[in-house]
């Protein structure tokens, strides 16, 4: 039968191997957040900044709203006047012949 030190001693042992077991389940957390730090740092990272670099390039290369807006409308007016001179052609031509 266990006298009274064997128990004692069973309890110390029983905390190291908890503390021990606590001391390596946080090193593996460690190791891990370590090991996520490392993986965004060398393949997340370098693809965001790729991303953003790309998007600057579209925003600086892009035409302002306002811009397009007064290039439609200039279009619509030049389709009109087109279409306006065609027919005065054809009319013209229509006359001649």
């Amino acid at each position: 039968m266990l006298d009274e030190k064997d128990l004692q001693y069973l309890a110390e042992m029983e905390k190291r191997i908890d503390a021990r077991m606590t001391e390596m389940a946080d090193e593996a957390r460690r190791g891990a957040v370590h090991d996520m730090q490392v993986i965004i740092e060398n393949t997340i990272m370098p693809s965001l900044k790729l991303l953003a670099e790309g998007q600057r390039t579209l925003l600086e290369t892009m035409a302002p709203k306002t811009r397009v807006e007064e290039l439609e409308d200039d279009m619509q007016l030049l389709k009109a006047v087109v279409r306006s001179q065609s027919e005065r052609i054809d009319a013209l031509e229509k006359r001649l012949a």
